[in-house]
């Protein structure tokens, strides 16, 4: 288990519904699939993930997915990613499914 944080450090975190407009396979890393998602600013983020094991680029257009939109860019083999997908996963990621949202909501809206 990990540190117990004070509700001030979790109420930093921002939390949005990024809808998955583009996604392709990192041409350097078999793990890694590159996200173009519209968290409901003027163009989409690029967000890398290390879950191509578990999805096709294909699978996941339009899918709305739940987006922390306020870390610091991070490189990931030579490419720059501006948030993270929450994902759950089982013991070792075994398993993994990305957070998804059923509704109709817009990108951007925010996740409480």
């Amino acid at each position: 288990m990990k540190q117990k944080i004070d509700y001030d450090d979790f109420a930093k975190i921002e939390f949005k519904i990024g809808v998955i407009k583009e996604c392709v396979k990192h041409p350097n890393a078999d793990r890694l699939l590159v996200f173009q998602i519209d968290v409901g600013e003027e163009k989409p983020r690029q967000i890398i993930s290390s879950i191509a094991e578990f999805y096709k680029p294909e699978d996941v257009i339009n899918k709305r997915v739940v987006v922390v939109t306020n870390l610091k860019k991070a490189k990931f083999r030579g490419m720059t990613s501006d948030g993270m997908l929450m994902c759950a996963s089982l013991k070792d990621d075994e398993d993994v499914e990305l957070l998804t949202i059923t509704k109709d909501f817009a990108g951007g809206t925010k996740v409480d």
